[in-house]
């Protein structure tokens, strides 16, 4: 999807109505910081208090008023819900729920910006670079590669999707890009993201002057030389957006993608694989570690 297209949903998104509070539920997967941040955001883009049931004291509950559902987090979503319910799902990387048999419309909220977005801020930081390799491993992620080919391909970028089966095969899969890539990219796959893949992405990366970017903070912080991705303030504003249109009636994507990108630099990262941040680029970057 391009950058316009998500635009012009994410407009339409806004201007779509409220529904009445019980016609809408949602469910968090816990209390933890990153969900009660998204769904403070998820109510003030609503308009009012929504009611709210929090995994795992909380059992959700829905009536024949409820027509809309939000749910936050892999647990939240995965949970069986009335089939004929409207769903909306954010900040559940790795899930993907079918279509069928479900009545009601399903609408997954990406945790990364549109794709030509991300590969537009790296082609700036690396203007020379021709070649990314993408590692992935959660079961849903495959279904982007075609998508993912395409956007790169927008900026002059060849991308080859690469699987990696389990951990234990992640070193073999780095050196297999020797020669054959100029960076590569992780998606906030939880499965690929351990903390001793981060190591090894970080090890890597910085030995080889191999770039490698991802979509968080959190990467950013680990040694990836920026992140491109969505805050989970954005994320749940643009959940809030979704279940409005749905309760509306109106007809969304399997996916929206939100329209603002968090962009975060690491300086170190950078100068370990002898790049240099536009200036332009480090004044709009949401974060800038040294």
């Amino acid at each position: 999807m391009s950058f316009n297209g998500c635009g012009i949903i994410l407009l339409l998104l806004a201007c779509a109505v409220p529904a009445a509070a019980d016609e809408l539920v949602s469910v968090l997967s816990s209390r933890g910081g990153a969900y009660m941040e998204a769904f403070s955001a998820f109510q003030e883009a609503y308009g009012g208090e929504v009611k709210s049931f929090v995994l795992p004291a909380q059992k959700p509950v829905t009536g024949p008023e409820t027509r809309v559902l939000a749910a936050f987090g892999g647990k939240a979503a995965s949970l069986d819900y009335p089939p004929e319910l409207n769903m909306v799902y954010c900040m559940a990387p790795g899930i993907s729920i079918k279509t069928v048999p479900r009545a009601g419309k399903t609408v997954k909220i990406s945790m990364i910006p549109a794709f030509t977005e991300i590969f537009s801020r790296i082609k700036l930081i690396q203007p020379s670079i021709r070649r990314l390799r993408v590692f992935w491993m959660a079961p849903d992620f495959g279904a982007h590669a075609a998508r993912i080919i395409t956007a790169g391909a927008e900026y002059g970028i060849d991308v080859s999707v690469v699987e990696v089966g389990d951990s234990g095969v992640l070193s073999s899969r780095l050196r297999e890009s020797m020669g054959l890539a100029d960076a590569f990219w992780v998606p906030p796959d939880p499965l690929l993201l351990t903390p001793e893949n981060m190591m090894m992405f970080r090890e890597f990366s910085w030995a080889n002057n191999m770039p490698f970017y991802g979509s968080s903070k959190g990467v950013t912080r680990g040694g990836a030389v920026a992140s491109v991705g969505v805050s989970f303030a954005d994320i749940g504003a643009a959940a809030a957006k979704a279940a409005i249109a749905l309760n509306a009636g109106d007809s969304l994507p399997a996916i929206v993608f939100p329209e603002k990108v968090e962009l975060t630099l690491n300086a170190t990262a950078a100068k370990k694989c002898g790049l240099t941040f536009p200036k332009e680029m480090l004044r709009g970057a949401g974060y800038l570690f040294p």
